[in-house]
């Protein structure tokens, strides 16, 4: 299907059946956001080297790459913050299907050939399309299997550090995004095929 404008794809996202997801699938889903978070601070790394002198940027930047805000249960440390999630993906020695991994792989192959203004939006985008993303993920009905309350917690806390006054949504807004990051949601959206009760 041909999507007019990245907003397009964005309400795609959104608009996927996250209300169906099982246990297992969150498990799954709970994998792809860890990939997911290692590349965007891998693409805010590159921000930051594309706007060194932005203060916003800086600060917005301190709350993502080695950061001490998220704690839960056993962790208490300084991280990037798909180091969160990957210390309960182990604990829990959560099982991903291959498949999953895969279009995990695709999604990143997909990231790393974008140019670097690209990426760059592609983080300040994700500022202010994220939390209402979430905010539909969190709808899924069973967070019981292991793992899933420190997953259910990384996306509550994530959506109240980019869109809280004064939080990295208004910290990176005054950045202009174009529709070249179309580019960026599509890959997104394509990865979530990884899971096809969503579609």
């Amino acid at each position: 299907e041909r999507h007019e404008t990245y907003k397009n794809v964005v309400e795609c996202i959104k608009n996927l059946h996250w209300e169906n997801l099982d246990g297992n699938e969150l498990q799954q889903l709970m994998y792809l956001s860890y990939v997911s978070a290692r590349e965007f601070a891998k693409s805010l790394r590159i921000a930051l080297q594309l706007y060194p002198d932005n203060e916003n940027l800086r600060e917005m930047a301190a709350g993502e790459i080695q950061t001490g805000n998220l704690s839960f249960d056993d962790y208490q440390q300084s991280g990037d913050h798909a180091d969160f999630l990957l210390h309960f993906l182990e604990k829990n020695q959560l099982k991903v299907n291959e498949g999953v991994k895969r279009y995990g792989e695709q999604y990143l192959q997909a990231c790393r050939v974008l140019d670097a203004e690209v990426r760059a939006m592609s983080v300040f985008s994700r500022e202010q399309e994220l939390p209402e993303i979430f905010r539909h993920i969190l709808r899924a009905k069973d967070w019981s299997d292991p793992g899933l309350e420190a997953y259910k917690y990384y996306l509550e806390q994530h959506i109240k550090l980019d869109s809280e006054e004064g939080g990295h949504g208004d910290m990176t807004k005054k950045f202009s995004i174009n529709e070249k990051v179309r580019t960026f949601y599509e890959a997104r959206l394509e990865m979530y095929r990884a899971i096809p009760k969503l579609f």
